[in-house]
């Protein structure tokens, strides 16, 4: 690597962070809605739920039962929702909506999968957090 490189990395990560400090009061959310403290309950509690079941689903992969492979992909891709969800509402972040709505797509596409596997109780549990998160995240920052 040569010394323009080196610079020119630097001078983009001064630029990046200039710019994360530069909110204007436009951008501020005037009001966190009273449902983004029921989020603030419900989507850490599914996010762990997604990734209990998606080390249970890893597991029975892993012992040859390649039906949970789905079901072990939705759990992971439902918990970076639940997160991303979690971080955006908790600060009162502008796009609060749109994480919602994504959050809730996820969830119900976990609960289908998990609901795939009626007789396994850690899907069973996933499934039914992942219905409580769905309620949330939809009535969540809706204008």
């Amino acid at each position: 690597m040569n010394r323009r490189e080196v610079l020119a990395g630097v001078g983009a990560g001064v630029a990046v962070l200039a710019g994360i400090g530069s909110v204007r009061a436009e951008d501020k959310v005037k009001d966190t809605k009273e449902c983004c403290t029921e989020c603030a309950t419900t989507c850490p509690k599914c996010l762990a739920e997604c990734l209990k079941c998606y080390a249970h689903c890893a597991d029975m992969v892993a012992q040859g039962k390649k039906d949970y492979a789905e079901c072990m992909k939705a759990c992971l891709d439902c918990s970076e929702f639940c997160k991303l969800c979690l971080t955006v509402c908790g600060r009162g972040g502008p796009m609060m909506a749109v994480c919602c709505e994504a959050c809730a797509k996820a969830c119900e596409m976990c609960a289908k999968a998990c609901e795939k596997h009626p007789d396994d109780k850690v899907c069973t549990a996933c499934a039914k957090m992942c219905r409580e998160c769905v309620k949330c995240c939809n009535s969540c920052c809706k204008k």
